[in-house]
Parts: structure tokens; sequence; C-alpha cells
């Protein structure tokens, strides 16, 4: 229902207003209120003016505003104004095409050239080599004296593999009894005494040649692991 206006031209009570308003509008008083200049009508008795007639609406439930924010949670913002259009009505899209058309005429517009050349020129810079120097002082004194080291400490494994370990013979004290005993007993004495010496010797030997196969291993994988570093930084300062 829209709003009803009256004009009052003598003084008259609020409840005679509210009586002659339902009256004329066929409403319960509870189902509107009054306006007198903008403002919900308080007053006892109103002398003169226009007094409005506002139906009440049924209010909702709520929640609406929970409801557009998880609405406007789940839109994308999105960077494409593309479709929109300027104030003269033209879409951005066909003022950026238009665009991009007289840039590429400016640059010259389509080539000419032979896609055979193209290839081919292509192809001479991608086999020329680069001309990037690498000069490092540092680095060069380092790889120096790493093989320098490496070098010394073959020579020196090969060195300590070669040389022969003195065999120090036990030479058991003779007592004062000793003397007394026959010759007999002493030559098989001195007899096995020699076995034990050879065994022991050969035994050292052994284990001498052992620890110099693999003295001799580990100064190659050094050298191996220092020749893949060294191959490794080259290609690095390559790229």
């Amino acid at each position: 229902m829209d709003k009803l206006t009256f004009n009052i031209t003598s003084e008259m009570s609020l409840p005679s207003i509210k009586q002659f308003a339902s009256i004329e509008t066929g409403m319960l008083q509870k189902d509107f209120y009054l306006l007198l200049n903008g403002k919900i009508l308080n007053e006892n008795s109103i002398q003169n003016g226009i007094v409005s007639i506002v139906p009440r609406i049924m209010g909702g439930k709520g929640g609406f505003g929970s409801m557009l924010r998880a609405i406007g949670a789940q839109i994308e913002k999105t960077t494409n104004r593309e479709a929109c259009r300027d104030l003269s009505g033209r879409r951005l899209r066909d003022i950026n095409e238009e665009k991009r058309v007289k840039d590429f005429l400016a640059k010259g517009g389509p080539s000419t050239e032979d896609p055979e050349e193209r290839k081919k020129r292509k192809l001479q810079r991608l086999c020329q080599a680069p001309k990037t120097e690498f000069k490092d002082e540092h680095y060069e004194k380092q790889m120096s004296e790493m093989t320098e080291s490496v070098s010394d400490a073959i020579e020196c494994g090969f060195k300590a593999g070669t040389s022969e370990i003195p065999i120090k013979k036990k030479i058991k004290s003779k007592g004062y009894f000793d003397s007394d005993l026959d010759t007999d007993s002493s030559c098989d004495e001195l007899d096995e005494e020699n076995v034990s010496t050879e065994s022991t010797e050969s035994t050292k030997k052994e284990k001498s040649d052992k620890e110099l196969q693999e003295t001799e291993n580990v100064n190659k994988r050094k050298s191996l692991d220092l020749e893949d570093t060294v191959t490794i930084q080259k290609k690095k300062i390559k790229v």
C-alpha cells in the first residue's frame, strides 16, 4: 500500500488522528504509523501540519549479510577487463587489439626474410662457442696445490710400501744353570727358534704387502675423486 497523507488544520489529539487514519485506510492501528515532517509522530496533540500514514512491513529473519559474505568469499577476483567498456561504449578488447595492430605496423609489418635463411642463421649462432672466459688466480693456485699434494701423497705411499720393516730377533738370556744343559736340547731349541722366526717374518711380509695394496687403492681412489671434482667444477664454470 502506498503512503497516504492528509492535512490537519485544527488541533487534534494523537488517538483521534489514529482513529481517523484507520477509518480512511481500513487498517488496524497496529499495522501503520504516522509521520509528521518526516519524523514519527509521538506528540499527544497537533496544531496543524501534513501527516503521512505509513504501513508497517513484516521483517525477515535476518542472515542476509552472512549470505553475502559467503558468496563474496566464493567469487574469484579477476584481472581480465577485456569485456568491459569505456565511457564511449567501446569494449576494451577492441581498443587493445587496435593498439597491437598499430604497434605491429609501426615495427615494419611481417618480415619478408626467407625462413630457411633464418634457420641457418640461428644454427650458426648455436654452433658458435661461447665467448666467456674464466680467470681466477686463487682457484688456479688451489688446483695446482691439490694436484701436487696428491702426487706427493702417492709417492709417499709407494715409498712406505716398498721400504722393508726391520725384524728384531729376540735373544734369550742364558742363566747360570743353563750352561749345564745338554748340547742336544740347545740345538733343538735353536731349530725351533729359527722356524718360529721364519714364520713370523713370512706373516709380517704378507701383512706389509696387504697394507701396501690398501694404501695404493686408497691413493688411487683419492686421485679419481679429485679428477671428478675438477671436471665438475670446470663444467660449472663453462655453464
